[in-house]
């Protein structure tokens, strides 16, 4: 089906392109006849409306086909569930989007396809981006993934940066051309996505790294150096990706959130204030930005306090007890380049440990293999409101150290379910703390 899509653009592109040519031809050797051509030719042919009609169809057939090309490249074919939801974004983006650019842009013809056009460029970023995410997920979670499917959709979103760096450096070059200040508005929307692609980038680019070193080692053989070397090479990955992702994701969403908001507030300093219905919604889609940058402060500031604490109260591995066990964490089945270790003896990743003693199966904490209890317990005289506190501040730690999706977490009343999860799924690190009411925003 993408690929008749394909030859139905191409087709489609070819008609446009010579029935312009044709228009071209036959409208200047009109002209010429009449004696009408004094002036310049171009001014003549664009005072047409049908040449700007013919013009305006191959710039859309043009767009389609490069889209659908690139989608064809990129994810070769669309589910039905994948086709309905880009149709959904596109649409709520450009209804979210395109509604409050009439306020502040001027009703000519030259503003109008300008602004059309940024807004088509971006709603094109915005749905590949979209669109390789979720085709992410689903390849992490699928034990049949391999390198090539992983990267072939990976790609999508290294086009994504690229094609925004240079729309970017466009929109900037438009700016100095003009100086005026109503195309200040064209940096926002990019800058947002560009943030929140190089986000996506860097939580998909670890995965794709784990794939392939362990389809590496699975491909060249068992020898035991290069799974002693495999189980080093993933366990540090996994560090280095907690933490990258963890202050990384943080100060990139809170860069996507300041774009969003910046660009609301330049629409209502060109509007004014009119007291009228849509001052009400900026101040609304304002407010909600504003509470999601608290929101995001207060909780990487709870997830650092909660990760020090259990960091401070159990001891590190040495290199000669992860040398000497040789084992993998019992939790996640992961290698383990730097653990924690319990009164027991055992080993495990802080991350994983941390969500372990935040299932609260038990009254006491236990040792996940043996049950032994630790050194912390928990409180038997305690109010609500602090309990409630503490396994917020576990659940936000877990969440930040490896990346788990929250909705997953949310109904973990048995570890399998969630362990099985864990490592399959990078999800963004902050996603759990956006509100749903700047729907809009994204």
């Amino acid at each position: 089906m993408a690929v008749n899509f394909l030859y139905v653009s191409v087709a489609c592109t070819a008609l446009s392109l010579l029935g312009l040519q044709w228009w071209l031809i036959s409208f200047l050797d009109r002209i010429k006849s009449d004696g009408i051509l004094s002036g310049g030719a171009l001014e003549v042919v664009l005072s047409s409306h049908v040449t700007i009609a013919l013009l305006v169809n191959l710039a859309l057939n043009v767009y389609f086909l490069i889209v659908i090309g690139l989608k064809t490249l990129f994810f070769v074919q669309l589910s039905p569930a994948e086709t309905r939801k880009v149709l959904e974004r596109f649409i709520n983006y450009i209804i979210y989007k395109g509604t409050f650019l009439p306020l502040v842009v001027p009703p000519n013809g030259y503003q109008v396809a300008v602004w059309s056009t940024w807004l088509l460029v971006l709603c094109s970023f915005k749905m590949f981006l979209t669109l390789a995410k979720d085709r992410l997920e689903r390849l992490n979670a699928s034990p049949s993934a391999t390198p090539a499917k992983y990267f072939r959709v990976f790609s999508a979103l290294l086009f994504v940066v690229s094609a925004d760096f240079l729309w970017i450096r466009l929109c900037m070059m438009i700016y100095q051309s003009f100086s005026s200040k109503l195309y200040l508005l064209l940096f926002f929307e990019p800058l947002c996505i560009l943030c929140e692609t190089l986000l996506s980038v860097m939580v998909h680019g670890f995965q794709f790294l784990e794939i392939w070193h362990r389809h590496y080692i699975e491909s060249g053989g068992d020898c035991s150096g290069s799974q002693a070397s495999y189980k080093l090479g993933a366990g540090s990955l996994s560090e280095w990706k907690g933490i990258l992702i963890r202050h990384g994701g943080f100060l990139l969403d809170m860069m996507t959130v300041l774009m969003a908001l910046g660009h609301y507030l330049i629409i209502w300093w060109l509007h004014g204030m009119a007291f009228q219905l849509v001052d009400a919604i900026l101040f609304l889609n304002l407010r909600a930005l504003v509470s999601t940058v608290v929101k995001l402060v207060k909780g990487y500031i709870k997830m650092w306090k909660a990760l020090n604490s259990l960091n401070g109260a159990l001891p590190d591995a040495t290199y000669e007890e992860l040398c000497a066990y040789d084992d993998e964490c019992a939790i996640c089945r992961g290698p383990m380049a730097r653990a924690k270790k319990l009164q027991c003896n055992h080993l495990f990743h802080l991350g994983c440990l941390r969500s372990w003693l935040d299932q609260g199966l038990t009254d006491a904490y236990a040792c996940p293999t043996c049950r032994r209890p630790l050194f912390l317990s928990r409180p038997q005289n305690h109010s609500d409101s602090p309990a409630r506190e503490v396994a917020n501040d576990d659940q936000i730690a877990v969440q930040g150290n490896l990346g788990f999706d929250p909705q997953r977490i949310q109904g973990h009343t048995q570890l399998g379910g969630a362990i099985a999860n864990q490592q399959r799924n990078p999800d963004t690190v902050w996603r759990f703390v956006q509100c749903a009411c700047i729907t809009s925003y994204f």
